[in-house]
């Protein structure tokens, strides 16, 4: 029986092992980059480190993100979802394995810097693959749970890496080389996964298309609808037409939320503990590890369906309005931190995971299959760079100014992505991906 468009395919257990297996790659890029908070307040006592070496270290991957996912995001339209798709993961396992045998500051800089190439790339890949294979009902949701693989590997770095402390005190090098375990467990996982059939579709390879479908999905697509001259110009023609009149407005609305709820967070979860003690925490490591557990209760509903039923535009929103408040609570307090301090940070941390949740699903929504790698590996290398700039500056501004008054600068950054997301967010729910890949926003 054969159904109008890949929208229509009705969910499978082949998409449920699709989406498990495309999260372990947020999986592992959470647990990577939320290891370093872990083992900073390390790094500064035995390195030595001076505020901008600590903030250079904190945001080394992140940098490599932003060339990782501009790059991995060109070479996906060009080549293919599944080449890079285990290749990355690949690289993941080989720098997490480095790290476990570093022993200078700059070694673990290039290190940290190269595994954030590979997370970067896998950002715009696994995105890619999902939004392509996912039915229009579990396309939100499940873009929205990568985000949740990722909080999960974040959540798992922090508690794993406080066991491993706590066992092997001062052992930065084993609480670092750990992601190389997940890793190659994921990199088992992936082999054997097919090519995305809306790609081969878009590349003219229409037979391989429909063979890939019928084999994994058990059923006949008509790919009709897709164009095919668009995918012949290479990386240089993606970047061209994402950046010509008819995306450019699209694209600067991704890039501006997406870098807006990066910026702030990426910067105050890398350095939470050290906020913590700055703010006379007794126990700054721990109550950043119960912070970090609490996310769920934000990104969770967000992956079981909210994103659907409250719609893309008003959960962006409100992230911003609520992660605002609850920072400016944090600065405002005039006393030592106590439980609402630490509630307020949960709050944070819960509304900003599911804000988050949109980062997967906006750019895979808003562009076309052509440059749909291109986009989201753009979006996500500027918010990356803009995440590192806020953790680079972030110790600075502790430093200088103090925690509450670069508190209330990150409150006022999610103000800012407040009105951006009012002025500009559409409501993609419900709309097939070439209904959604129409919206300008305006």
């Amino acid at each position: 029986m054969e159904v109008r468009t890949p929208d229509e395919i009705p969910p499978s257990a082949f998409h449920l092992r699709l989406a498990l297996i495309a999260g372990g790659g947020p999986f592992c890029d959470g647990y990577i980059l939320g290891l370093i908070g872990i083992v900073l307040p390390l790094l500064v006592h035995d390195f030595h480190l001076s505020a901008d070496a600590t903030g250079l270290i904190g945001a080394s991957s992140l940098l490599g993100v932003f060339v990782g996912g501009l790059s991995g995001g060109m070479i996906s339209d060009r080549f293919g979802r599944k080449l890079l798709y285990t290749v990355n993961i690949v690289m993941f396992a080989a720098f997490s394995a480095a790290q476990f045998f570093s022993d200078s500051f700059t070694s673990l800089l290039m290190w940290r810097f190269l595994i954030g190439v590979a997370i970067g790339a896998d950002y715009p890949i696994a995105t890619a693959y999902v939004t392509e294979f996912m039915p229009r009902r579990w396309r939100g949701p499940a873009l929205a749970g990568l985000i949740t693989f990722w909080w999960l590997g974040y959540v798992a770095s922090f508690l794993i890496g406080y066991v491993l402390i706590s066992w092997y005190p001062g052992n930065w090098n084993l609480v670092l080389g750990s992601s190389f375990v997940p890793s190659s467990l994921l990199l088992l996982c992936r082999a054997g996964m097919p090519e995305s059939p809306l790609w081969l579709a878009g590349a003219g390879r229409v037979t391989e298309a429909r063979h890939i479908v019928k084999t994994f999905l058990h059923t006949d697509v008509s790919f009709e609808g897709v164009s095919t001259n668009r995918m012949r110009g290479g990386a240089g023609r993606a970047l061209s037409m994402l950046l010509s009149p008819r995306y450019r407005g699209t694209l600067l609305f991704v890039c501006t939320f997406w870098i807006l709820q990066s910026a702030p967070a990426f910067s105050i979860h890398t350095l939470q503990a050290q906020i913590l003690a700055q703010m006379h925490m007794r126990n700054p490591l721990l109550a950043a590890c119960v912070v970090t557990c609490f996310t769920f209760l934000g990104i969770l509903p967000v992956s079981f369906g909210l994103i659907n039923v409250m719609g893309r535009r008003t959960l962006l929103i409100w992230s911003f309005i609520l992660g605002a408040a609850a920072l400016l609570f944090i600065a405002a307090w005039p006393g030592q931190v106590g439980w609402l301090v630490i509630a307020a940070f949960i709050i944070y941390s819960a509304v900003e995971a599911a804000g988050s949740g949109l980062q997967f699903v906006y750019p895979n929504e808003l562009f076309p299959t052509e440059i749909r790698g291109t986009a989201v590996g753009f979006a996500s290398s500027a918010s990356r760079l803009g995440a590192a700039l806020g953790t680079f500056l972030l110790p600075l501004g502790v430093s200088h100014y103090g925690v509450r008054t670069t508190l209330f600068a990150a409150c006022t950054i999610l103000a800012a992505g407040a009105f951006i997301s009012w002025r500009w967010a559409p409501e993609t729910s419900g709309l097939s991906l070439s209904e959604a890949s129409h919206i300008t926003p305006s």
